[in-house]
């Protein structure tokens, strides 16, 4: 069994107090001093509260937090002392809703953690996909880079590649918006570790976060058994089928079975976002970027504005087409049938294809046909607004594409705006900017001179207060494959543009020799060519476009019998009341509603028959302002 031991002194950079956090020695016995405020002086984030502060919860953008009586009922209380596998943490010794973890931002931090070992075990959870870029320093002043996933704290199953263990689970959480709620499902915290050289003295951890973890302790420990990771990645050697542990890229094997990870996960490269703060300022009302299409294939998508309710792009289809595609998640991720619309789309371009995609829990899809040429620049941006009717807690989001390359007069269209309810009342962010390189068709089908690349430049977030900012640091992930290669070989050095380029490729090249940089966080505020922000006049369209604006796009049916009225119609928002007219004077009763997956079907009474002739029937749904008309000919 691993063991902890004595304390250690932790110091932490940029001015900050000294606190002492536990590290790890085999054969020492349980610490003796008193533990103070071990990381009081840099805890930063508020992820367990109660019913008198569940407004507080910080773990993800919708206001999450554990609820504190569920996590004390699991052992997890202030100040309580927990073993996770024979290594031994403390939890904060603070009260709810007070701040209990260290949530590192995209910029470095470095703080001062002493001890000896061969690993280092972290306790804590992540708001999503998420990681640490971190950098053990010695006191021979040598250092080792080192990447920590962290699962997020919704992943209440146990990890398959045993890349964490669960530390504990607790039943429900509470919102920004309501204490104890999802009671029927576990949230998660857990311990994730890397293996360090026990050779020698560990001096401090220098940290950036990619995604929101949430740290509540960590040990410099000596265990018995390394901690399953990957060399680069902190991911995982797969097991083969009969338990000898594979890593595809030192074995030369394309894949490991049995879950085979490398062999099935989704091909694809990601760009997170951020200012040169590390944090997008609450009230950014814009997300814009460019891309230049290097290389493309059927079956690729090159997202560019990407955020935490939707993502935005161009795409080349399997027959060689290509569009622009917009696409919102509902509020119920993943648990909604694809033909149940769950957002109200307050207006959509006349000549698009319109999907509801159970992918997006509902949410609606939209694409135009867009002949972008490879080589040439292109600009697309979404817009945020906060729906300011009283009581509501959604945003409303639009997605705008400049059809022609940069260097030519722009003509912007405006897609589509759709407004999602979402379950908080803090304010709607534009959070979570990323974009991605991706293989859709996933046939697997990777071979020599099949590549996908694109450069992305100028990505930038528009405040009413500061108007436009450049977001010049840029984090590299994505998912590994044995069947394909991902890398980043464009990072910009001095003299070139602030682009950084993404590849998904194939064929026979090494993997471990052509991919580079996963989990770094580039400064592309270092190029020395002066980046390009989008016009001050291109703000309007963030914050002074008419968003409440409605189409005519329902498809109505309608017929008249007699003084009977036949009229049906689908893609109404779920339940919405809705208004019936004929000629321009409303026919229906006041109580008419769509049905719970937002169909109408319904026979109305007239006051008498209809006149010979023509005759127009309107259907509108009274809260999404969706309309949409038909002719009924009498004769």
């Amino acid at each position: 069994m691993p063991g902890v031991g004595r304390l250690a002194r932790l110091g932490v950079a940029a001015g900050l107090a000294v606190g002492v956090v536990a590290a790890g020695l085999a054969g020492s016995g349980p610490a003796a001093a008193s533990r103070g405020d071990s990381l009081d002086a840099i805890r930063n984030n508020v992820s367990i509260t109660d019913a008198g502060t569940h407004q507080r919860g910080q773990l993800d953008s919708a206001g999450s937090s554990f609820r504190a009586s569920a996590i004390a009922a699991a052992g997890y209380g202030p100040g309580a002392d927990v073993d996770v596998d024979g290594l031994d943490f403390t939890m904060p010794d603070v009260a709810a809703g007070e701040p209990d973890n260290f949530t590192p931002s995209p910029a470095e931090t470095t703080i001062g953690v002493s001890g000896s070992g061969n690993a280092i075990a972290f306790l804590g959870t992540a708001g999503g996909f998420s990681g640490l870029d971190l950098t053990v320093h010695y006191t021979d002043r040598s250092s080792k880079r080192l990447w920590v996933g962290m699962p997020a704290y919704t992943k209440s199953a146990a990890d398959p590649l045993h890349l964490s263990t669960i530390a504990t689970t607790v039943a429900g959480r509470n919102t920004a918006a309501a204490p104890d709620v999802d009671l029927g499902t576990d949230y998660a915290v857990f311990m994730v570790g890397v293996n360090i050289d026990p050779s020698k003295t560990v001096r401090s951890l220098t940290m950036a976060s990619i995604g929101s973890v949430h740290l509540y302790d960590l040990r410099v420990v000596t265990v018995g058994k390394p901690f399953a990771v990957d060399s680069v990645l902190g991911r995982t050697p797969q097991p083969e089928d009969d338990g000898v542990p594979c890593d595809p890229r030192v074995e030369g094997k394309e894949a490991c079975g049995p879950f085979n990870y490398w062999e099935n996960a989704d091909p694809s490269t990601h760009l997170r976002y951020f200012p040169a703060s590390g944090v997008v300022p609450e009230g950014a009302t814009a997300f814009y970027n460019e891309i230049t299409v290097q290389s493309s294939v059927p079956s690729t998508y090159f997202m560019t504005n990407g955020y935490s309710g939707g993502y935005y792009g161009i795409q080349q289809l399997d027959d060689g087409s290509k569009i622009a595609i917009f696409s919102i998640f509902g509020p119920n991720r993943g648990t909604v049938p694809d033909d149940r619309l769950t957002s109200k789309v307050l207006y959509r371009i006349g000549h698009g294809d319109f999907v509801i995609h159970g992918e997006y829990a509902g949410g609606p899809s939209i694409r135009i046909p867009f002949d972008w040429k490879v080589g040439r620049t292109y600009a697309t941006m979404i817009t945020n607004q906060p729906d300011a009717t009283r009581g509501n807690h959604a945003q409303i989001v639009t997605a705008w594409l400049n059809t022609e390359p940069i260097g030519r007069r722009p003509n912007w269209l405006k897609l589509m705006t759709v407004r999602t309810e979402r379950p908080s009342a803090t304010p709607l962010q534009l959070t979570g900017l990323y974009s991605f390189l991706e293989d859709f068709l996933r046939d697997g089908s990777f071979t020599e001179g099949r590549v996908r690349q694109a450069a992305y430049s100028n990505a930038a977030i528009y405040h009413a207060g500061n108007g436009w900012r450049p977001l010049n640091r840029i984090g590299f992930t994505g998912q590994l494959s044995g069947k394909y290669t991902i890398q980043n070989d464009a990072y910009p050095t001095p003299g070139e543009t602030c682009a950084i380029t993404e590849k998904i490729t194939g064929g026979d090249i090494p993997f471990a020799d052509v991919r580079s940089g996963y989990g770094t966080i580039w400064d592309t505020s270092r190029c020395d060519r002066p980046r390009r922000l989008p016009a001050d006049t291109l703000a309007p369209l963030g914050v002074g476009a008419p968003i409440q604006q409605a189409t005519t796009f329902l498809d109505v049916e309608a017929s008249a019998s007699g003084d009977q009225l036949s009229v049906s119609t689908e893609l109404l928002a779920d339940d919405e009341p809705v208004r019936v007219s004929v000629d321009g004077k409303t026919v229906s009763a006041a109580d008419l509603a769509a049905s719970p997956t937002g169909t109408l079907d319904v026979r109305i009474a007239l006051p008498g028959p209809l006149a010979p002739g023509e005759h127009t029937v309107e259907v509108s749904g009274r809260s999404s302002n969706l309309t949409g008309s038909t002719t009924v000919i009498v004769k």
